[in-house]
């Protein structure tokens, strides 16, 4: 977590981090169902195409569902299904509960591609895990970009559609 913030004091980008139980999937979200996280929260999904092996991170807003099928046509794919927990620590450096877009920072030198849906760009603000779920950074999502130009990384704005 620490090094996330890092990255964004040195790319003077401003945010407000927020402590929280711990959050693995959508079921857990009533843990942190009174905190106001100032912004949309995002969840990610870690995915892989099964004939070529080549791996995506699809953030979206927690509340929109995500149909694989549609976003592999968007990305010429094959069919896409969810990488397991070893393909994600080898790949981006992280437990399964932890992912998000900022997995990045982490890992700079993953070959994952990172597919945010258009959407998020509409909100204020947006919320990631720093690498760490029992935290969330909220920030300004045009920021988004000056994170994925830090590390010269594959990023894609899609629109996702439920």
């Amino acid at each position: 977590m620490q090094e996330v913030i890092d990255v964004f004091k040195n790319l003077n980008i401003e945010y407000k981090l927020i402590r929280h139980p711990a959050i693995f999937c959508k079921a857990d979200e009533y843990k942190v169902k009174d905190i106001d996280f100032g912004g949309v929260k995002c969840k990610n999904l870690f995915l892989k195409d099964k004939k070529s092996n080549k791996f995506y991170l699809v953030s979206l807003p927690v509340e929109k569902r995500a149909d694989l099928k549609k976003i592999s046509d968007e990305l010429h794919s094959s069919r896409l299904s969810f990488g397991n927990d070893e393909e994600l620590w080898q790949k981006l450096h992280i437990k399964a509960g932890s992912v998000s877009i900022l997995n990045v920072i982490g890992a700079p030198d993953t070959d994952v591609t990172f597919v945010i849906d258009k959407e998020i760009l509409n909100f204020s603000k947006v919320t990631f895990h720093p690498n760490d779920n029992t935290a969330s950074m909220c920030f300004n999502p045009n920021d988004i970009v000056k994170i994925m130009n830090n590390y010269n990384k594959e990023y894609i704005f899609l629109e996702v559609e439920e």
